[in-house]
């Protein structure tokens, strides 16, 4: 194939390969379809092919005038009626078999008449996906011998209904039934054929490669002949305004990617035009040109199936990437005999070629596997950035976990009564709200980097502090300005994660940082019950945490924020803001009249302490797995009106638990409740951080969780009176109405904002 290059073409390599590798070669060669274009690899083998060819060649174009006197009206399709166009003589072009397109009306027609004339279907290929009919070839004694250019091989007729199988591959190609509008007449080895016009014709070869490697069976003399003639008409201005006029964007965009192919392969020109629509590609398209693009080429010496994820990666929908994978993955059906071994009657040799092919799935099934491994992960990849808060978040939020565990176990081995330890926490809940706005300005003054350090370091001194004093007084001090130091990092958070992603990867971002909390809650609860017996005190435990924050440091450190021109203006103004805040005051009005109180909801329906612990586990498992999907909802519904859907599934979940059905039928609407009310979070914070200037996002996430503070502030001590005074029915009911409103004002948030949204 290097010897085909056509930029830099390296010929000079067939000269030093072995006897072995020469016929290895050749036999590549031959499969590849290019052994008349690389006459060095075997001189006498390829005279003797070229020789055989010109014979076949003849019967061809005697085939295709006997056709012309068809009483049918049909279109020639690629082979020899093109060669001039792509700069390949007819010649060096080996053909097998002759491909005709008819409308679908009168495909049936045509086979009938071909029919009259002695042709027969070929047996067994009614059921395989096809966009033509079964191939139809006269009755011949002949047998495959190894001889792909024998004189005597007979010639099949493929007549195609359609030029592209939407349905099969699930990738659109609008007006492409033009090109039947568009056809021409020309001559072709002597007989006048209606034939494709040259746009059709280079779309429709396209298609054909394209649909060849989607099905791992890449030819390269398909791919070569494009890369031909894209190098012979880079330059040709007006060839590719018509192209671009006369083609949809769908249309092209199949196109483009067999045009990259033929680039990688071999090396051609690409037009101007052609390196725009290239551009357009997804990101996820281009990266597997960058990691797989030689990979069809290698399936003959290395099994594989890596063209699955250059499928995967044309696909908007979830449900289509789903049976592309599953159909290539695990294939429900076989070619018949007749079309593994070219003859009519050697079981034998079936049996063989089916074990091949077993033998190449079951390898190819564990190489596809990890390549597409590798493939999401550099598609998904979020940047180092994201990687280095990910693991500063992990650090400090496992310090935390490991604190507030075991802090008010600590209080209460200190002699403190409840009294105290709810005073200790309403001051820490102050400290949180008091400390929202200001934390806005300390991020907008020292720039996000600055924010987290100082952050960081307080809250170590805090911890260290809280699990050394034993007055009522500090402690309630200490507890107040640790809840201020956590509303800076909490105001931080989203800012952070907006400026390591790009936008189209926040929802993946915030869904993925989200679940990586919750699994380090579960973790860290974990950590924090076994430390007191491992490090033989609760205090030592309280200490150990105080040094993992500190170590928090070391990441933070090395992230890389820009500090904000200072004197710009720190909270947004913006209607879109206001619109925002007022549903999002709602969700938190109805998520915490319940959150504070559910495991009171458990035990006035008798479950155990224990068992309670357990329900709560679960939600929180099932919470990482809900986080997760979220941005697969976002994708498919928009992100605004996936935001609403999971608030009204929420809303639903709550009303369910109102109504208490039974105690197995509230574990199960708990689950969900939980799973419904975190999916949002991410699409939440994408939408906030989307919406408003990268100077103001600090502001914005202060404004957030001082409404969501607030609210919740005003929910559980509102919750308390409506359970105390009517029970949790009716105020779970009002949980769900709140809910309710919450879902709808996020979903006509675009109408009244009167920008996108989503």
């Amino acid at each position: 194939m290097a010897s085909l290059h056509l930029s830099e073409p390296r010929p000079d390599a067939l000269v030093r390969l072995t006897p072995a590798e020469r016929a290895a070669g050749l036999d590549f060669c031959h499969h590849a379809g290019i052994a008349l274009l690389v006459r060095g690899i075997s001189p006498d083998q390829t005279t003797a092919d070229a020789a055989n060819n010109l014979l076949r060649l003849r019967t061809l174009e005697a085939t295709y005038r006997q056709l012309a006197t068809l009483p049918i009206d049909f279109l020639a399709l690629k082979g020899i009626t093109q060669c001039d166009l792509f700069g390949i003589r007819p010649e060096d072009r080996g053909q097998s078999d002759i491909d005709l397109y008819c409308p679908h009306e009168t495909v049936l027609t045509a086979r009938d008449a071909l029919m009259a004339i002695g042709y027969q279907p070929i047996a067994g290929l009614e059921a395989l996906p096809t966009d033509h009919l079964p191939a139809l070839m006269r009755p011949t004694t002949w047998q495959w011998r190894g001889d792909f250019f024998d004189p005597a091989m007979p010639l099949a007729v493929e007549l195609h209904f359609q030029f592209w199988n939407h349905d099969l591959e699930r990738l659109p190609a609008d007006r492409i039934d033009e090109f039947w509008v568009r056809r021409m007449r020309r001559p072709v080895g002597g007989a006048e054929l209606n034939v494709l016009n040259p746009q059709d014709a280079v779309a429709y070869s396209a298609l054909h490669l394209l649909k060849h490697v989607l099905h791992g069976d890449t030819k390269p003399f398909h791919v070569y002949e494009i890369a031909s003639f894209l190098h012979l008409h880079a330059s040709d201005e007006v060839f590719w305004k018509q192209w671009r006029t006369l083609h949809s964007e769908s249309l092209r965009r199949l196109q483009t990617v067999s045009f990259l192919l033929a680039e990688a392969w071999f090396g051609c020109r690409l037009a101007p035009a052609l390196r725009e629509q290239a551009d357009s590609l997804p990101a996820a398209t281009r990266i597997w040109f960058e990691e797989f693009a030689l990979a069809p080429a290698l399936q003959r010496l290395s099994a594989n199936k890596d063209e699955l994820w250059l499928h995967v990666s044309l696909l908007d929908s979830a449900a289509d990437r789903w049976h592309v994978a599953r159909r290539r993955l695990i294939p429900s059906n076989l070619p018949p005999p007749a079309r593994a071994t070219s003859t009519s009657g050697s079981r034998q040799v079936y049996v063989s070629w089916f074990l091949a092919r077993l033998r190449h799935h079951t390898i190819s099934l564990g190489t596809t596997l990890t390549s597409g491994a590798r493939w999401w992960w550099r598609t998904n990849q979020f940047g180092p950035q994201f990687w280095i808060f990910v693991l500063a978040a992990v650090l400090f939020n496992t310090a935390l976990f490991i604190f507030y565990l075991l802090y008010n176990l600590y209080l209460v081995e200190l002699g403190f009564g409840m009294g105290i330890v709810g005073e200790i926490s309403a001051a820490a809940r102050a400290g949180s709200l008091a400390g929202t706005l200001p934390g806005a300005w300390i991020a907008h003054r020292f720039g996000l980097r600055g924010a987290l350090a100082g952050t960081i370091g307080a809250t170590a001194a805090i911890i260290l502090a809280r699990s050394l004093v034993g007055q009522p007084l500090a402690l309630n001090v200490l507890a107040f300005a640790g809840g201020a130091v956590f509303a800076v990092w909490a105001v931080a958070m989203a800012p952070v994660i907006a400026a390591a992603v790009g936008e189209q990867r926040r929802p993946q971002a915030f869904s993925l940082f989200f679940a990586l909390m919750f699994a380090t809650g579960i973790a860290a609860n974990w950590i924090a019950g076994q430390l007191p017996g491992i490090l033989g005190s609760t205090q030592s435990a309280l200490l150990f945490s105080a040094g993992l924050a500190a170590l928090t440091l070391w990441p933070a450190l090395r992230l890389k924020t820009a500090v904000p021109e200072y004197g710009a203006r720190i909270y947004p103004r913006s209607r879109f803001l206001l619109r925002f805040l007022a549903p999002f005051a709602l969700w938190h009005l109805a998520t915490g009249a319940f959150n504070p109180f559910a495991n009171v909801y458990f035990s006035q329906l008798k479950f155990r302490v224990e068992e309670i612990g357990v329900i709560f586990s679960g939600g929180q498992v099932v919470q990482v797995i809900a986080v997760l999907y979220a941005p697969m909802v976002i994708r498919r519904c928009g992100l605004v009106t996936g935001i609403a859907l999971m608030m009204a599934a929420t809303a639903l979940t709550l009303g369910g638990l109102a109504a208490q059905f039974s105690a197995e039928a509230a574990v199960v609407g708990y689950t969900a409740y939980m799973a419904f009310q975190w999916m949002s979070e991410p699409g939440l914070n994408t939408l906030l951080m989307n919406q408003v200037d990268e100077r103001e996002r600090s502001g914005a996430s202060a404004l957030m969780y001082l409404v969501a503070f607030g609210a919740q502030a005003v929910a559980a001590y509102a919750g308390g009176r409506l359970l105390e005074r009517f029970g949790f029915g009716p105020a779970l009911g009002t949980a769900a109405a709140l809910a309710v409103l919450a879902a709808l004002g996020f979903r006509f948030l675009p109408r009244f904002t009167g920008r996108s949204a989503g």
